[in-house]
Formats: C-alpha cells, sequence, structure tokens
C-alpha cells in the first residue's frame, strides 16, 4: 500500500511507502513506530532486533472511507448521504495527454465521449447523469482545489498530482455551489506534501499513436469506372468521362504523372506519430512547513505530412510545460496558510487553418473527399521547363465549368502554419484558523484565487502555384506542364494574421466550520460565503456586454446531524446572487434535504454482518439554480439591445437630410430569471463479506428542469416585434440509474485481485416547449428525447418509372430528377405528397443513453496486469450523404459505394447506396432512416502490464515499475465505415490507437 506513513514515536522524523508499500527508516532497537493510514487503525510496533518488517493494517470499522470529499470539505463515508463518486487518480492515468478520455466507462454517472482525435482538440465531451437541459450550458461545473476551471484546464490536469477526484451528482452535493451546480459538479484536489523526509517520483511516457480506423476509398481504376457507369446511368447518350485509355494505363500503373492514382489519405497523413510525457513530483516537509512541487512536460504531434520543400513545419506539434507548487505553511499550532501555485504554458504548431469552423487538421481531413484520385497528382515532378523552379508544383486541373484551379487537399495542407503561445497561471492562498478557544470544533478559512489565462497567435502562409499536364507524349514519356495561375501564386510566406484574446478570473471565499461529538449525537455546520467576477481583458468583443465584469456572489450553509453513526440528516442551502437578472430576479434561494439508515450498524443486524457487512439507505431532494441561460454577450437580460442601423430616414423639403433608423436587436426584459433542476435520488449501498471485498453501490435518479431560457415561436407577426423575444418557459425532465460493483481481495502477500463495473442510464425528454399548434402530433418534440434524431421513413429504393408515378409526390428536399433506384419515402401524414411535415423521429438520440464499463486488475509478486472495457448503447447517428456523395464536383468516393450500389445491372432495391449521380439529387441525401446509423459499440479501452523492480537502497531508489500500456486496442460495432464513436464527424481527424511504454521512479 502506497503512501503510508512510519514515524518514529516521540518525534517528527519519518517515511511514506513506496508504491509497492515497502519503506526503509534507520532506527535504534529502543524505538518504536507508528504506522498510520487514513482511514486504518493505528498500528504500533517496536522495533527491538528486527531489520524487516511486514506490517498488517486494518481499516477502521466506522471509519474506512472517511477522506470522501464533499462540497466545502471532507466527511466519513458512512455519514455521506449525497450522491458523490469518488475514484482513483490511477484510474484516470492514460497514454493519452488528455485526462478527458479516461472518463467513459469508468465513473458511474458520468456520459463521456470524443468526437475527434486532434491533438490539442480532443477535449471529450462528458455530462453528469446525461444531457439535462436544452439551455445554453449543459456541461458539469469543474472545480479544481475549490477554483472554478475550464475543460482545457482540467483535460491537461497530470494524474499524479491528483489526490481525489468526486463527482456530484444531485442536489445535496452540488446546491453549495450556487450558480453553477444544476448541471453536476466535477471536484478535484491536488496533492499537498507530508510531514518526513523528501520523496522524489519520476514518470516518464513514451507512446506511438495511429489511427484506431480510417475510411477506406476507392481506387483509381474502380473509381473511373464507376464514374462512366454513373454518367451513362442518368445520362444514356452521354459520352464517358474517362477513356478505356486512361483507365488501363492507370490500371498497368504507367507514368503517375500522367495516369496518377493517388490515395489522398496515404499522401498527406503518416501511419503512426510518437508523443513523450515526463512528469516530477518532489514532496516532504517538517513541522513547519510541508510542499508538493511537480513539473512537467509533454510532446504531441499529429498525423500530417511535412514537405522538406518548406522551411516550415504545417503538422501539429505541441510543447507543454506544467508546474505546480502546493506548499502549506505552519504559522501557529492553531493557524494554517495553505498556497497553491499553478501554470501551464502550450506552444503550438499546426497547419493554416482555411476554415474557422472546424479546427485546421479536421478541415485537411475532411478535404480528401473532395479530389478524386485520377485528376492530378498531389505534386508533379518537374519537367524540363520547371527543372530549375523554386516552388512546389502543386497538381490541379480546371473545373468543366471554369474557374480557379481545383483546390489541392496536399497543397491546402503544407500552404502554411500557425503558432500559438497559451499560458494558464493559477494562484491560491487559504488561510485556515482553529477556533477551539471559543468553541470546540470550530473552524474558520478565508481563500482568494486568482486565473490569468492569454492567448496570442499568428497564421502565415504561401499561396500554390498549381500546374497541369500542357503536353505529353507516350513514346518519349516526356510531358510539359501549364501553370493554371501564373498571377495568383506566391512562393513565400506573407504577411502575419495575428490574434490576442485573454481573461482573468477572481475568486474570494469565506467560511465557517463546526463540528461537535455529544455521546451517541454528532452535529456540524458549516456556512460559506464567496463572490466571483471574470473579465475578458482583450479587448476584442465588438459587444459592451461581453467586455463587462460578469459577477456572482451568494451565501451557502449546511448543517448536518448523525445519531449513533445509524441515522443521519442534513439540510444545505445556497442564496445566490447574479448581475444578469434585475429586481427580485437577482437573488434565488435553493435548499436541500436529506436523511439516511446505516442499517448494518443496528443491533440486529450484527448476525449478518459475515455475509453483508453494510447496507445503507439514502435519499436528497433539493433545487440548485443556473445562471448559465446564454453566451455572455446576452446577458443582461433586463437591458434592451438599440442602435443607429436601421433603414435610413429622410427629412426636408428636398428629403435631403438623412438618418439612420433605430433597430432592436433585443427587447429588455425583467422576468428573466435563474434555471432551477430540482433533483431526487435515492441511492443504496452494500458491502458483502466481513471485509467489505464485494461492494454494490446504486442510485435512482430524476431532474425536473425548469425556467429554461428559449426562444418564443407563438408570438404573431401581428404583434409588430422587430426581433425575436425569449423567456423562461421550457422544462425537461430527465431521469435514470446509475451504479457501480467493486472487488477486491488479497489472497495471499503475493497474489491480489480488483475488479470493477459500471453502468449510467439517464433518459430526458421535453415537458414543454414554445413550439407551434402542429396539426400531426409527431411533429412536436415535447415528450421526446433533447437530442432526439428526426428525418424521413425510407421504405427502399424505386423499383421503376411505374411505381415512382404511382407513388405519393417526392418533394424532399429540393426534389430532383426522381429516377429508380433513388430512396423512396413514406408519407407519414397522408398528404399525397412527401415533404418536411412527413419528419418524424428516428433512432435514438445522439447522445448515449447508457455507458458502462468493466475491467480486472491483477498482481503476482512483482507483476501486475489490467484490462477495461468500455461501452456505448442507445445512440444513434446520421451519415452525412452530402458530404460523401462521390462524383459531384469530381469528388471522391468511399468503397463502400462501389461494393454495393444500385445500378442498372444491380437493381437492388436495398442497396447501400441509392443510384449514383454525376449531379446532386437531394432526394437521396436528406437525414432519414436510410443514412441512420447505431452507435453502440463495445471498445477494448486499456490494458497494462507492469513490473516493479526491487528497491537499490545504495541509491536510495524506494520503487521502479515498467509498464507497457495500449489504449483503444479493438472496437467491436455493427459499424464499419469508421470508429463508431465519432458519429458523424467520420471524416475528421480520427481517434488515436496508442502503444506506450511507461518507467516510474521513486526515491
Amino acid at each position: 500500500m502506497p503512501g503510508v506513513n512510519i514515524t518514529i514515536k516521540g518525534s517528527t522524523r519519518g517515511v511514506a511507502t513506496d508504491l509497492d508499500g515497502s519503506f526503509k527508516i534507520d532506527v535504534s532497537p529502543t524505538d518504536v513506530l507508528d504506522v498510520t493510514f487514513l482511514g486504518y487503525d493505528l498500528y504500533t510496533v517496536e522495533v527491538g532486533d528486527k531489520t524487516s518488517l511486514v506490517i498488517p493494517l486494518k481499516p477502521k470499522s466506522n471509519e474506512l472511507d472517511e477522506v470522501t470529499v464533499v462540497a466545502f470539505g471532507k466527511q466519513k463515508k458512512s455519514s455521506v448521504i449525497a450522491s458523490i463518486e469518488t475514484i482513483k487518480a490511477s484510474d484516470l492515468r492514460v497514454p493519452a495527454s488528455n485526462m478527458t478520455s479516461a472518463f467513459a466507462g469508468k465513473i458511474p454517472g458520468v456520459i463521456s465521449y470524443q468526437t475527434t482525435g486532434e491533438p490539442g482538440a480532443d477535449n471529450a465531451k462528458f455530462f453528469v447523469r446525461g444531457v439535462t437541459t436544452f439551455g445554453y450550458k449543459t456541461d458539469p461545473l469543474i472545480l479544481i482545489d475549490g477554483f472554478e476551471a475550464t475543460t482545457d484546464d482540467l483535460a491537461r490536469m497530470q494524474p499524479d498530482d491528483i489526490e481525489s477526484f468526486s463527482v456530484l451528482k444531485d442536489a445535496s452535493a452540488t446546491v453549495l455551489y450556487g450558480a453553477r451546480g444544476a448541471n453536476g459538479i466535477i471536484l478535484v484536489s491536488t496533492k499537498s506534501g507530508r510531514e518526513g523526509t523528501t520523496k522524489i517520483n519520476a514518470r516518464v511516457d513514451v507512446n506511438v499513436a495511429t489511427p484506431t480506423q480510417m475510411p477506406e476509398l476507392m481506387d483509381g481504376v474502380a473509381y473511373m469506372r464507376l464514374s462512366n457507369q454513373t454518367q451513362l446511368s442518368r445520362s444514356p447518350g452521354a459520352t464517358p468521362k474517362y477513356s478505356e485509355q486512361k483507365i488501363y494505363s492507370t490500371a498497368r500503373g504507367e507514368n503517375p504523372m500522367i495516369y496518377p492514382n493517388v490515395n489522398w489519405y496515404d499522401a498527406l497523413f503518416k501511419q503512426q506519430t510518437t508523443n513523450t510525457k515526463a512528469n516530477l513530483n518532489v514532496s516532504g516537509g517538517g513541522t513547519v512547513a510541508t510542499y508538493y512541487v511537480a513539473g512537467g512536460f509533454e510532446n504531441e504531434t499529429g498525423l500530417l505530412k511535412v514537405d522538406g520543400r518548406n522551411n516550415y513545419n504545417n503538422n501539429i506539434d505541441i510543447n507543454r510545460f506544467h508546474v505546480r507548487s502546493n506548499v502549506i505553511f505552519k504559522l501557529t499550532k492553531t493557524t494554517t496558510l495553505d498556497t497553491r501555485i499553478q501554470g501551464r504554458f502550450e506552444k503550438y504548431t499546426g497547419p493554416y487553418n482555411t476554415d474557422q469552423k472546424y479546427t485546421a487538421a479536421s478541415n485537411i481531413f475532411k478535404t480528401v473527399m473532395n479530389t478524386n484520385p485520377v485528376d492530378f497528382p498531389a505534386v508533379y515532378e518537374p519537367d524540363e521547363a520547371n527543372t530549375w523552379t523554386k516552388n512546389i508544383l502543386f497538381g490541379s486541373i480546371f473545373p468543366s465549368g471554369g474557374g480557379a484551379p481545383r483546390d489541392n487537399p496536399y497543397a491546402q495542407m503544407v500552404q502554411g502554419y500557425e503558432t500559438r503561445d497559451e499560458s494558464t497561471l493559477t494562484t491560491q492562498v487559504t488561510l485556515m484558523q482553529d477556533l477551539d478557544m471559543l468553541t470546540e470544533g470550530l473552524k474558520f478559512q478565508a481563500k482568494v484565487s486568482a486565473n490569468v489565462w492569454g492567448l496570442s497567435s499568428a497564421q502565415r502562409k504561401i499561396l500554390p502555384y498549381y500546374y497541369s499536364v500542357n503536353t505529353y507524349d507516350p513514346i518519349t514519356n516526356q510531358y510539359t506542364l501549364l501553370n493554371l495561375n501564373p498571377t495568383g501564386g506566391r512562393a513565400y510566406l506573407g504577411d502575419v494574421e495575428g490574434k490576442r484574446d485573454a481573461t482573468t478570473h477572481y475568486y474570494y471565499e469565506g467560511r465557517l466550520n463546526w463540528d461537535r461529538q455529544f455521546d451517541s449525537h454528532s452535529v456540524g455546520a458549516m456556512v460559506v460565503g464567496m463572490a466571483e467576477e471574470y473579465l475578458l481583458t482583450s479587448g476584442i468583443s465588438g459587444s459592451i456586454y461581453e467586455s463587462l465584469p460578469e459577477r456572482n456572489a451568494g451565501i451557502s450553509g449546511r448543517a448536518t446531524y448523525d445519531y449513533d453513526n445509524r441515522y443521519f440528516a442534513e439540510f444545505a442551502f445556497g442564496y445566490n446572487g447574479s448581475e444578469k437578472f434585475t429586481g427580485d430576479k437577482r437573488f434565488g434561494f435553493f435548499p436541500s434535504i436529506g436523511a439516511g439508515w446505516l442499517a448494518s450498524n443496528e443491533a440486529f443486524w450484527e448476525p449478518m454482518k459475515e455475509s453483508i457487512s453494510l447496507l445503507k439507505l439514502k435519499f436528497t431532494y433539493g433545487q440548485v439554480g443556473n445562471d448559465a441561460i446564454a453566451e455572455r454577450k446576452e446577458r443582461f437580460f433586463f437591458l434592451s439591445n438599440i442602435a443607429l442601423t436601421g433603414s435610413p430616414y429622410r427629412w426636408g423639403s428636398n428629403l435631403g437630410n438623412t438618418y439612420n433608423g433605430y433597430t432592436v436587436s433585443r427587447y429588455a426584459n425583467p422576468d428573466i430569471t435563474w434555471e432551477v433542476s430540482e433533483k431526487y435520488n435515492l441511492g443504496l449501498e452494500l458491502g458483502f463479506f466481513k471485509g467489505e471485498d464485494l461492494k454494490l453501490q446504486i442510485d435512482l435518479f430524476r431532474d425536473y428542469r425548469s425556467n429554461i431560457y428559449l426562444d418564443r415561436n407563438n408570438l404573431p407577426a401581428s404583434a409588430g416585434l422587430e426581433t425575436v423575444v425569449k423567456g423562461n418557459v421550457g422544462e425537461v425532465q430527465s431521469q435514470g440509474i446509475d451504479g457501480s460493483i467493486d472487488y477486491q481481495h488479497f489472497f495471499n502477500k503475493d497474489f491480489w485481485l480488483t475488479g470493477r463495473g459500471n453502468l449510467t442510464y439517464a433518459v430526458n425528454k421535453y415537458l414543454k416547449l414554445d413550439e407551434p399548434n402542429y396539426k400531426d402530433e409527431y411533429l412536436s418534440q415535447m415528450g421526446r428525447n433533447i437530442n432526439q434524431l428526426y428525418g424521413y421513413a425510407a421504405e427502399r429504393l424505386f423499383v421503376d418509372v411505374n411505381e415512382i408515378r404511382n407513388s405519393p409526390e417526392q418533394s424532399v428536399g429540393a426534389g430532383g430528377n426522381i429516377m429508380a433506384g433513388d430512396i423512396k419515402y413514406s408519407d407519414i401524414n397522408g398528404d399525397g405528397k412527401v415533404n418536411t411535415d412527413d419528419k418524424i423521429p428516428l433512432g435514438y438520440p445522439s447522445v448515449p443513453e447508457i455507458q458502462y464499463g468493466f475491467g480486472l486488475s491483477a498482481g503476482f509478486k512483482k507483476f501486475d496486469f489490467s484490462f477495461f472495457f468500455q461501452g456505448n448503447a442507445r445512440v444513434s447517428f446520421f451519415i452525412d450523404a452530402n458530404a460523401i456523395s462521390p462524383f459531384q464536383n469530381d469528388r471522391n468516393a468511399l468503397s463502400f459505394i462501389g461494393e454495393n450500389s444500385w445500378t442498372d445491372t444491380n437493381p437492388d432495391v436495398h442497396a447501400a447506396w441509392p443510384r449514383l449521380s454525376m449531379d446532386a439529387i437531394p432526394n437521396n441525401t436528406e437525414p432519414s432512416t436510410w443514412w441512420l446509423r447505431d452507435g453502440s459499440f463495445l471498445r477494448l479501452k486499456s490494458v497494462e502490464l507492469g513490473y516493479n523492480f526491487p528497491a537499490i537502497p545504495k541509491i536510495k531508489m524506494q520503487g521502479c515499475r515498467l509498464y507497457f500500456s495500449a489504449e483503444n486496442l479493438a472496437t467491436f460495432s455493427a459499424f464499419k465505415l469508421w470508429d463508431p464513436e465519432l458519429g458523424g464527424n467520420g471524416l475528421g481527424y480520427p481517434l488515436n490507437r496508442r502503444f506506450n511504454v511507461g518507467l516510474q521512479v521513486s526515491f
């Protein structure tokens, strides 16, 4: 057991055990050792003539999990009635540099998934107990050492720095955090030093990342044949686009400059990349101060290729530096000063971004589908005239309809680069004072925190020169090139396109805690006042609402009662204020209550403790507020927004005087108020066998979300309103179950086994919306999931022209030339035509309703081995048919289209792809059951094998562990085109499979 404190009785000299529980301390025969670990009984041993010790620690019968972190403090596990899930930091350690990628399937009550593997942009999306609102903010509040943090801050944390990681799920757990707690809370505490000798821990990881799965493209020969077939399918008399001679020469692999056959994925991207992480921490202290100081470095790279002819790096290359200093000063016996400083500094290099809608690397992946494999190579080899040309000869052609040369994906990738420097600095000072001189158990705490974040970026690019073949002599195999944009290119990097951004966040807190024991009665009380302020300091916003400070203030409290460690009661409240509202709406009062019964501590339970050692029932109810109901620039809802940008007015005898009119972009609404979450939770905890080797925890929950801020859609046009009016009229209900089962057993000193399984099932539905009065009930979203997908019901493909004539009119999308082999949709309302009135809810929601995970860890002597599976279920997504429809504008084609599409020779009405076309057929690309896919999967998330080397006293090395790990090894799913976790983003940057080797050493 690591981290156990061994001290010499009567002195401050001591050590802590290393990773495998071993320790070394210099003693004399008359010394007595005190062995302590939180949650376990004190073990005392006389040294005498002993040179080695095997120390058995016993869990405290009633205090095993005292370290459970709750809102603004800690409580004994037995007395906690709130729904709080605490997991070990080691469970969050993954080869990836993003800690949020470890959440999926490991934390009951959390739904998590990733839609991109792009370094620096790969944060997972995660929700506590699913999506519980359709308002502006749906993700949980993140608190690191009690200070609000961003998802990026959490993602880049080092698991080695984490003391505890908890998820607060119900009202009793979250109400104290006021304006931000309605969507659940992730609470992280970082490590502090302990009295004793200095301990040094170092860890180095090197991993190789490769895509879990890439979409498979058609090769050039198959592409040309299918393209010709597609052209003739819609226009039988047309001349085929590609000649048999070109197809034959391409198949033979003749001159690739004349007969290219480009796999653009291979041309642009590497098969693998290497990443490195290193962390070092030092801890220790004495009677005056304790310290924990850590530093780290990460280098993360992308899969993009770099052209050696350029003098810059267009691939993703990220260097991150982490610094943390937690120093606690013991000013007096009753006064402690806790100082915490954390800094993260990141230098990013990556490709030039041509479309701010997506990240740069994802844009590049998406461009692959826009260029086919046979029109031109990525880069031409120079002809005689270009032997000494310095610029790269990027391939391209003029489109058949005229215009600028076609984009070349390779040229877009290497055309430029972006550099970003990002820094985050967080400082925190906490003064803690025991006030036992006033009354026993009273403590005071004051905290001040500040965070400064800054970003500066610069982009530069060349303007590619594009070339195509001008002449070709098949006898000599010589060709000449034609520059398609001789005046439109630029071989040198242009001016810098810069950007700056910054924010500052201040937080102030004062707290009083009181805890007392009176015989069998334990009572506790806590009151905390808090205030915080957010500033945008970059000046980039054009909105006065966005640039003004954002402020919150409030007071919260909690009272607890415990009778004989059997019956528990709790009351908590938050009285919170937000400057976004006005009048009596500005402050909101949000209470919670809870009760619990530890039945296994009753006298009548004693005979059953050998088999069922723990039985606990708990219930909580409460309300939690949320003021994050719209983005920052839309706050101050009680103010209107009027500008002189309207149509002009003309005055005067000759109408020569002109004045701009007023435009109303928002109406003042003093009635806008808090979004309110009304939470219910019923929990059961069970422990089996005397040592609670097997534990089961289950929670049933329900959340009623009211006052959701949304557009009012039922106000008549006759009201003469210039812009949309919004109000707190939405309501949602969510409910479900989450639970976990844990097993731990030490068979002997050489062999141990642990296992965990958990499951989260969370569903939601609209209860109230301001939507039109639909004549058909199925068009309403009422009673549907927030993330429900909608589309047309596709029956099959049309058989022939007679069926088309005798079927309801197809008015889907923009219509088009409907032919045999096109998709036939159901006329849901029976009005004789298929249009938007026939859209229905389809499949499961786009956010998983079920997430689960299970795994085992085992150790034998110096070896340890673990594996973990993660799964998603009840989730659907649409394939974006518009994005992958082949041949339109000479677009690329995925292999599955050629393998099974409708053709005149394959008139399969259930083919994977409908009748192909050189032009867009809107009828065939609308969201429908034809493109609906089941996103469920089971993934072998992680595997790890480690070996613990013996200690080496000569160099004071207490432990050394070498381990091999792998992430995302295998995925089992009915969907095969790309990684199912990507959902509809399958053409973007893929998720990564990682193979990692690591070394951890402690001194």
